[in-house]
């Protein structure tokens, strides 16, 4: 088994994510399997495919600090990135990857895993998608179906800019952000911070994540260029992740605990902490009936249409406990989405108070 190894080194930060997505896109059944490496030169935000970004991220402060915001097609929660860390992509045909999102996360994190024991961090991966060293998270990952493939991404972080990031969320008040800031600075640590004198340099630590892909994938990694069709590719995500209808792509409603509109019409959000994510729904209600509903959030879900299909089979039902769970249910029969069930979803459109 061979797989290819694209190595586009320093990119800009539009470029950095449009590459996956590109090469993910491009990626037909007899195509060979791919990782790529890639390190933004600019710092960005990134937020998670089911996320609203009006409700996640401050996007004025982003836009007088010039830092852009883009979605990617990968779950999970809005993060602030630059140049202190290298992202990694497996980009697979979905055929050949396995059947759901704990296995995949079970394969393709074995080889990072590996990586930071070798350079002197003992990493673990605590499913389903965290890789920790003595219970801080040490480098975000992610799963999603793009095109034809099963993107797995994931990151060697070197450094991390802790309070770009708490102050780059959007938060409730000042007093919250200091909480945040000071909860990263205590869970969430870097290859830098564990290894101080003794990290080991960029191109090093690279070389080894590829060495324990290819130990633990069970295949020869061989250096390769991008493909004409890619490079195209990746020119078209480019310009779909720049444009302001894929960062709003929902058109979410204003979010606000409960606003009446009109009698018998109003509009609520609900906010639910699952083991697999944060889960929020805001909802509209005419006269007991949900007439309109986007939920959002940093879980991960597969098929990632199986949202919008579940927001589609909401309209129409009763405002009702046992009416949603009934939906719900049956919408997710045959769905992927680790650690949130349909008792999760039920308390976010039904706006109880936030668990957890």
């Amino acid at each position: 088994m061979t797989i290819r190894l694209l190595d586009f080194e320093k990119v800009d930060s539009l470029r950095s994510l449009a590459i996956f997505h590109g090469v993910a896109y491009a990626m037909k059944p007899d195509d060979p399997d791919t990782i790529t490496l890639t390190r933004p030169l600019d710092p960005f935000v990134s937020i998670g495919h089911h996320q609203d970004a009006r409700t996640e991220v401050d996007l004025e402060f982003c836009d007088e600090a010039g830092v852009p915001v883009y979605r990617r097609e990968v779950g999970g929660g809005a993060v602030y990135l630059d140049e202190g860390q290298t992202f990694w992509h497996t980009i697979f045909h979905k055929d050949r990857v396995p059947k759901t999102l704990g296995e995949v996360y079970t394969r393709f994190l074995a080889g990072p895993v590996l990586a930071l024991n070798r350079i002197g961090i003992p990493a673990v991966h605590r499913p389903v998608n965290d890789i920790q060293v003595e219970g801080r998270k040490v480098g975000g990952t992610g799963a999603a179906t793009i095109g034809h493939s099963m993107v797995v991404a994931g990151s060697l972080m070197f450094d991390f800019n802790y309070e770009l990031m708490s102050r780059v969320l959007r938060v409730p008040s000042e007093k919250f952000r200091d909480k945040v800031y000071s909860t990263m600075r205590e869970y969430l640590t870097t290859i830098n911070r564990e290894l101080g004198d003794s990290a080991p340099e960029r191109s090093e630590a690279e070389r080894i994540l590829i060495e324990c892909f290819a130990e633990t994938l069970d295949a020869e990694v061989v250096r390769d260029e991008p493909r004409q069709d890619e490079l195209d590719a990746i020119e078209e995500q480019e310009e779909r992740i720049a444009s302001e209808d894929w960062l709003h792509l929902d058109g979410l409603i204003p979010s606000g605990d409960s606003v009446k509109i009109a009698e018998g019409v109003n509009v609520s959000e609900g906010v639910h902490k699952a083991p697999g994510g944060l889960v929020r729904a805001t909802v509209a209600v005419t006269d007991g009936v949900i007439e309109g509903i986007v939920l959002s959030g940093d879980f991960f879900v597969e098929p990632a249409e199986a949202r919008q299909a579940l927001q589609d089979a909401l309209v129409g039902v009763e405002h009702d406990d046992d009416a949603v769970l009934r939906v719900v249910k049956r919408q997710l029969s045959d769905v992927d989405a680790p650690g949130v069930d349909a008792t999760d979803i039920v308390a976010a459109v039904m706006a109880r108070p936030q668990s957890g």
